[in-house]
């Protein structure tokens, strides 16, 4: 019935900690038709995956479900593109790292872990966005540099930024 649920259970999940039942799952994996323009352009759709993106909480684990799903490359079109590593999962990686810089629980990235605690939240946000878009656009014929920086001025706007 309302299409934006597909990523408010992920969202939720990430809030409260909660696990997928692999029921959930397979309905998620099932319903990704339902992912469209409209719910891409939807502005709570994207509201809840801007907080899952900046969110505290398990964003590594969050956004690996939102891919297993297929709701991640669905969402954002651009995600499903190949490297020499799967640009998925390195994106999706980076996402924990910082995660682990910001809650300073490795000691392996020293003063990293002590910058970040200096930057407003805002802008921690926006560090937050521009690593899950870096390296979007890798593996196409033309510099992913300027492919990832269409899809960003595509992509921005749906989450409130210019």
């Amino acid at each position: 019935r309302d299409p934006v649920n597909l990523i408010r259970i992920f969202y939720l999940a990430q809030k409260h900690n909660l696990a997928f039942h692999p029921d959930a799952m397979r309905t998620a994996t099932r319903s990704l038709s339902l992912i469209n323009k409209e719910v891409r352009e939807n502005a709570e759709a994207n509201r809840l995956f801007f907080e899952i993106l900046t969110s505290r909480n398990d964003v590594e684990t969050v956004l690996r479900r939102m891919n297993e799903a297929g709701v991640l490359g669905a969402f954002v079109r651009a995600f499903n593109m190949y490297h020499h590593y799967t640009v998925d999962e390195h994106l999706i990686r980076c996402m924990g790292v910082i995660s682990e810089i910001e809650a300073g629980t490795n000691e392996e990235y020293g003063l990293a872990n002590e910058l970040v605690k200096k930057l407003p939240p805002r802008q921690r946000a926006l560090l937050r966005i521009t690593l899950f878009l870096h390296d979007i656009a890798k593996g196409r014929v033309e510099d992913h540099s300027i492919a990832g920086a269409r899809v960003a001025r595509r992509f921005c706007p749906r989450l409130g930024l210019t």
